[in-house]
């Protein structure tokens, strides 16, 4: 489907781009993906842009979304939240429309990734200065470029500190509230008791602060917890969640713009558009 061959209302060209996902995403990453998406398709006045949304089952792969190997469905894809072997199939032939990868590293297609390694690091550095002995790392278990590079950000920071060394574990957990409650339930059992918590998700953040409170285990003199992601509900837990800020909107209107460029250049050099993090310090760390 030729973008340039597409003409609509006062001569704009008409294109269809597609937000690809796995069908298990988290709707809060979805909506925030859509909104900046939306805001892109708002602000754009030579092009009139219309979105589609294809979904596909962790069981069926990326490889049922029949719109990436015909070009008679859209014209350009947004792909986020794959997983491993999706992006392995998606690396083993040339799609027939442009794609734009959300938050992974590629060498092959034009990607919008977040820094979150450095942002690992950053973290670890606070948790440092403030002298902590005993850490534990929750990580959602999911298959997650993103996870990994800001969990391998934390652990070489820390392995790396001889002044004040931590000593730190890994919990691998649900990607879920449940998740993050569980998990400091069964450390408060093995009577290992954190002096801070850093969690590679709002969600799995948010229970390991309700077991915290439900423990009275206070926040933050006791226990400092940090959250990834900057969810809408992080401002209104009790106390307040400190987090990592993952600008999704911004990141989503970059990718959408991106494509826009890429359909009409299909030759072009693939970009790349890194989205560096910040910490946002609330109520649950000391600063």
């Amino acid at each position: 489907m030729s973008a340039r061959n597409l003409r609509g209302r006062d001569n704009k060209t008409q294109l269809t781009i597609a937000l690809i996902w796995p069908i298990d995403t988290r709707v809060s990453l979805v909506g925030r993906i859509l909104t900046g998406i939306q805001k892109y398709i708002a602000s754009e006045n030579e092009h009139e842009i219309k979105l589609l949304v294809e979904t596909f089952s962790n069981e069926d792969g990326i490889n049922s979304v029949k719109g990436l190997r015909t070009s008679n469905l859209f014209n350009g894809a947004i792909i986020a939240n794959t997983t491993e072997k999706d992006e392995e199939l998606i690396h083993s032939f040339v799609p027939d429309v442009p794609i734009v990868l959300f938050n992974r590293f590629s060498s092959l297609y034009s990607v919008i990734h977040s820094n979150n390694y450095e942002a690992g690091k950053a973290v670890a550095e606070h948790f440092i200065k403030n002298e902590h002995q005993k850490a534990v790392i929750l990580v959602p278990d999911v298959s997650s470029q993103a996870l990994e590079s800001g969990l391998a950000g934390i652990t070489e920071r820390f392995d790396k500190e001889q002044a004040t060394p931590i000593k730190y574990i890994k919990r691998y957990c649900p990607y879920t509230e449940q998740g993050g409650y569980d998990s400091i339930q069964a450390l408060v059992r093995e009577k290992y008791i954190p002096t801070a918590i850093i969690c590679l998700s709002d969600h799995v953040a948010l229970g390991a602060l309700s077991a915290l409170n439900d423990e009275g285990i206070s926040v933050p003199n006791e226990c400092e917890i940090i959250g990834f992601d900057n969810q809408e509900f992080s401002k209104f837990t009790n106390p307040k969640l400190s987090t990592v800020n993952l600008p999704v909107e911004d990141m989503a209107y970059s990718a959408g713009k991106m494509l826009v460029n890429k359909i009409f250049d299909p030759y072009s050099p693939i970009e790349i558009d890194m989205f560096n993090l910040r910490i946002i310090h609330r109520e649950t760390t000391k600063k």
